[in-house]
């Protein structure tokens, strides 16, 4: 771009030197003199049209090569800042992508330690329970079974008790039964002998 500045400015300053040197015109009251003057004031009026078309190309060159170095540049800064900005987008977007399967990777640590904790934690309370049914079921038994050998100890001393109850009836029964019996036989004696007292007496009186 500045090479470009400096070209142009060269060519413009080369125009100035072109230029014819000015002319110092000297007043003459002939005819001749006032031809001349005539012819040189055409030859500078066409020294002058012709630097000016000069100037004009070399100006709209120069303007119009501004132009283009100024639409070059502005595409150039335009691409550069697409660039940037396609750079920047696909930076966040990957940096997005990187926070967002981090934070899967990280929810799907914590639901696995989540499951894994209530796994642990049923199967121990699953034990804990197992372990309080069985100590549940073997109390019960313990204590069924003391039941039932008290009462097994309690229906055998009873039917024990029954018995010797009941033998000892029976013996009393038998005692009683004997001693009446024995009252009744001697009750019987007692009566033969006072009648064959009774009738002795008769017969001797």
């Amino acid at each position: 771009m500045g090479g470009g500045s400096k070209g142009a400015s060269q060519t413009v300053e080369n125009l100035q030197n072109t230029l014819p040197p000015k002319q110092v015109i000297i007043p003459d009251e002939s005819v001749t003199g006032q031809v001349v003057l005539n012819e040189a004031a055409a030859k500078q009026a066409q020294i002058n049209s012709e630097y000016a078309a000069k100037l004009d190309r070399v100006n709209k060159q120069f303007f119009t090569t501004e132009d283009i170095r100024k639409q070059q540049n502005l595409g150039d800064e335009t691409r550069l800042t697409q660039r940037t900005t396609g750079q920047e987008e696909r930076a966040t977007l990957a940096e997005t992508g990187n926070q967002q399967r981090a934070l899967r990777r990280v929810e799907g640590q914590e639901r696995r330690a989540e499951t894994a904790e209530e796994g642990s934690q049923s199967r121990a309370l699953t034990r804990a329970k197992g372990q309080e049914d069985r100590a549940t079921i073997a109390e019960t038994g313990s204590q069924t079974r003391g039941t039932r050998r008290v009462e097994g100890q309690e229906t055998r001393a009873g039917i024990a008790e029954t018995g010797r109850q009941t033998r000892g009836t029976r013996r009393v029964e038998g005692q009683e039964v004997r001693a009446t019996d024995l009252q009744k036989e001697q009750f019987r004696r007692y009566k033969e002998a006072r009648d064959y007292a009774q009738a002795q007496s008769a017969y001797r009186a």
